[in-house]
């Protein structure tokens, strides 16, 4: 198992996340970027800020979505949309591609909207694998990979202290990635064939958990 590093705070955590080298790596940081190191510090200091404590985990960031704006499950179209009351301040975009979309996006940020909650969301692997020869593609992270990600999910449990029954993986992947064994700690993955699956899973395991949160705060 890697090394567990205790973040002090949130800048510190981002500060050592956006320091992470990328050269002669099948992966890209995108938090070495200064646009989507804005954006995660702004995120992070807004779920902060309003106590969150349910989190979210997919496998790692895609090319279309996190890659680009720094946000898991968030691509620029849903980083502009009105509705998503999410902000601190500005948010800043990228100029690389404009206006991108991402399927996982447009159908996790709807169902969030619908019960006025940020969840954390994060990746197991925080950093956008891709494959040899193809930056904007999408692959499987690898064991090394995941045991280099591992460390800062744990720092984020203890940030936001964050037990391990509000901790959830989106899709089958992240699921055994985290090692979870119960199903009920696990939704479909929105993309693919999954859309119809999720929100009712959504609906069940995290818009309920919530409703519960907040009735006994």
């Amino acid at each position: 198992m890697p090394k567990v590093v205790r973040f002090l705070t949130i800048k510190e955590f981002v500060e050592d996340i956006s320091s992470v080298s990328d050269e002669q790596r099948l992966f890209t940081n995108p938090y070495r970027d200064e646009v989507c190191k804005y954006n995660l510090l702004n995120y992070l200091q807004h779920l902060k800020s309003n106590k969150v404590d349910i989190m979210l985990i997919g496998e790692a960031p895609g090319y279309r979505g996190c890659a680009l704006t720094g946000i898991p499950f968030t691509d620029e179209i849903q980083l502009k949309y009105p509705k998503n009351n999410y902000a601190l301040g500005d948010w800043k975009r990228s100029s690389k591609i404009g206006n991108t979309a991402e399927r996982s996006a447009s159908i996790i940020w709807p169902a969030i909207r619908e019960y006025h909650i940020i969840p954390l969301m994060w990746n197991v692997f925080p950093f956008h694998p891709y494959k040899e020869g193809k930056r904007a593609s999408n692959r499987t992270p690898t064991q090394r990979e995941l045991e280099e990600g591992l460390k800062y999910i744990d720092a984020l449990k203890t940030i936001f202290q964050i037990n391990d029954s509000q901790v959830f993986a989106v899709g089958k992947k992240a699921k055994l990635l985290l090692g979870l064994t119960e199903d009920n700690h696990c939704i479909r993955h929105p993309a693919n064939d999954y859309k119809k699956e999720f929100r009712p899973q959504f609906d069940l395991k995290i818009g309920q958990l919530y409703l519960h949160n907040q009735f006994v705060r």
